[in-house]
């Protein structure tokens, strides 16, 4: 074998594999701590818990609640690879898809979606989103330090909003207010977001994500941060 073969052959030995599906069970718990950014107008801090409730065949239940939140957790359907789910026009649609295992350095996919029922304000959505594994990145969370795979995604979302006479209609948090009057027609609010995830097989979610939002002139609304505090599994005995 030539020199150059055998660096060849070791440079891809010792490369990272590609990252199967997780194996999620009732019992696997997350704790986040969350910074958020609107605008110029500071930070607000928080702690989030997640908490697998239930695995089926091909969804879970995924419960999740804000530290010091009165009630008990929410429960929210996603699929086995962390995909969000919508009812629209009565189907289950993905409206997002952060990881689509197996993860692979340079993979890509996207996620589009339509939503022409009115909810509130808001008489439709439409989103497109694209994805790509750019590689793999030592992070350093409140969790610890893990070797991870980055995932970055890039959206856009147009959002039409009904006008209500003196009314005040905002598209999204921190983003400019819309003044409104009776008889004019719907408004039209574009807008991008840059979101970059760090997934980590050991933890079998992500142990960092940065997301930023922007309006249409490109100007930052909001960023938001999530750092790992700590990931729990359930007992053996307890573990679907």
């Amino acid at each position: 074998m030539s020199a150059i073969m055998m660096i060849l052959a070791l440079a891809a030995s010792s490369a990272d594999p590609a990252v199967t599906a997780p194996t999620l069970s009732t019992g696997d718990s997350w704790v986040y701590d969350r910074r958020t950014q609107r605008g110029t107008t500071g930070f607000v801090d928080n702690r989030v818990e997640l908490r697998i409730d239930r695995v089926d065949a091909d969804q879970m239940l995924v419960g999740i609640k804000p530290e010091g939140a009165p009630g008990d957790f929410e429960d929210h359907i996603t699929g086995l690879d962390w995909s969000i789910r919508r009812m629209i026009e009565g189907k289950q649609t993905v409206t997002a898809r952060p990881f689509a295992f197996p993860l692979a350095v340079g993979k890509n996919w996207t996620t589009d979606y339509m939503d022409g029922q009115p909810h509130g304000n808001q008489q439709s959505i439409r989103s497109h989103v694209t994805y790509r594994v750019v590689g793999w990145e030592d992070v350093t969370v409140p969790a610890g330090r893990f070797h991870a795979i980055k995932v970055e995604a890039n959206g856009e979302t147009e959002v039409a909003l009904a006008h209500v006479a003196s009314q005040t209609i905002v598209s999204a948090p921190g983003a400019a207010a819309i003044s409104s009057s009776a008889g004019s027609g719907p408004t039209t609010v574009d807008q991008t977001f840059h979101n970059i995830l760090y997934y980590s097989p050991e933890v079998r979610y992500f142990v960092k994500t940065i997301r930023e939002d922007y309006n249409a002139n490109d100007v930052l609304i909001q960023r938001e941060t999530e750092e790992l505090v700590s990931f729990t599994p359930p007992p053996v005995s307890a573990a679907n």
